[in-house]
């Protein structure tokens, strides 16, 4: 009888440290999975503007999450908002269109784009080390495809010069946004915004570095044939990453992901006139509760630091910060 029962204690004892041991198992999943990342963040599409730009003072319409922004209402203060959106969440190199206007700030953070040019302003903009990616290309608000032969000397530029490409093309502007802002927005098609259309423009010039902006979403299944094919596609996950449902975006990452494509999702933000979405932007990224903390770092810093060639040195000073 008493070796009866203390075999049944034993056996009670087993299942209670057994229990607990995969409680702390879960836990420590739970906690690793929920990590917020701390570290550098290079965000790789953001705005410059000067005085007169029409988007100051406005309101961002709903977004597909229901948010609204109130936007800044002068240069100075997108300048001054922005760059402090960068100190506090530690972004250390910033896509910047136009960025030369706040090169004096932090020229350490800036790489300048520009595509608003022709390709000889360019070329020389380059020379003078005032343009390090050429970005914004976004044809598709005039309904100009990627292959278009007006658009093409600009990525045969970008490949001479060895220096990437970041190309837009859907979502573009707010949802809805046709129906709100037709003067700006008029000549935008969902038939022209597949990122398959850039597969043309990668087999001309196949040594081109190129990411698409705003992540190429909805056609994902196309995205990933396109980034299958090519090795040299990456894409930054800007203004999904602040007007999708947080679900919807993440399943629209965890497609990616599960493809195998993890280390060519880069951070972005779009920010224009609303310095928030940033801090949206950052939240979104690590909310997503499927990620690793490896996984987070690459998206918010390791693949940008590769795509764009960033030294070792350069590396190590910003996870030194």
């Amino acid at each position: 009888m008493k070796t009866q029962i203390f075999t049944l204690l034993t056996v009670v004892l087993l299942l209670v440290s057994c229990n607990n041991q995969i409680k702390d198992k879960s836990s420590v999943i739970a906690n690793k999975n929920s990590h917020n990342y701390k570290g550098p963040i290079i965000d790789m599409h953001i705005h410059a503007f000067t005085e007169g730009n029409p988007l100051f003072g406005m309101t961002h319409p709903p977004t597909l999450r229901g948010e609204t922004f109130e936007g800044v209402t002068s240069a100075a203060e997108q300048k001054e908002k922005t760059l402090e959106k960068f100190r506090k969440h530690k972004i250390v190199k910033a896509m910047v269109s136009n960025g030369k206007l706040w090169f004096d700030d932090v020229p350490e953070t800036m790489l300048i784009g520009g595509a608003d040019k022709g390709i000889d302003a360019l070329r020389n903009q380059h020379q003078e080390g005032k343009l390090q990616v050429i970005a914004e290309m976004a044809p598709f608000y005039a309904g100009i495809l990627a292959d278009d032969p007006s658009i093409l000397p600009y990525f045969e530029l970008a490949q001479e010069l060895d220096i990437p490409v970041g190309f837009h093309i859907f979502p573009g502007g707010p949802n809805y946004g046709f129906h709100m802002m037709p003067e700006m927005l008029g000549g935008m098609r969902t038939y022209n915004a597949n990122p398959a259309q850039l597969e043309n423009v990668l087999v001309k010039y196949p040594n081109l570095r190129l990411y698409i902006m705003h992540g190429g979403w909805p056609y994902v299944e196309d995205l990933k044939a396109l980034m299958y094919a090519h090795p040299n596609v990456y894409i930054g996950i800007a203004v999904v990453n602040w007007i999708l449902p947080q679900e919807e975006f993440n399943a629209y990452l965890k497609s990616l992901i599960n493809a195998g494509f993890g280390d060519r999702i880069m951070f972005g933000s779009d920010q224009m006139v609303w310095p928030q979405t940033i801090d949206i932007a950052v939240e979104t990224v690590n909310s997503v509760n499927f990620l690793t903390p490896e996984q987070k770092e690459d998206i918010f810093y390791n693949n940008a630091a590769k795509f764009l060639g960033l030294t070792k040195d350069e590396i190590e000073k910003h996870k030194n910060q």
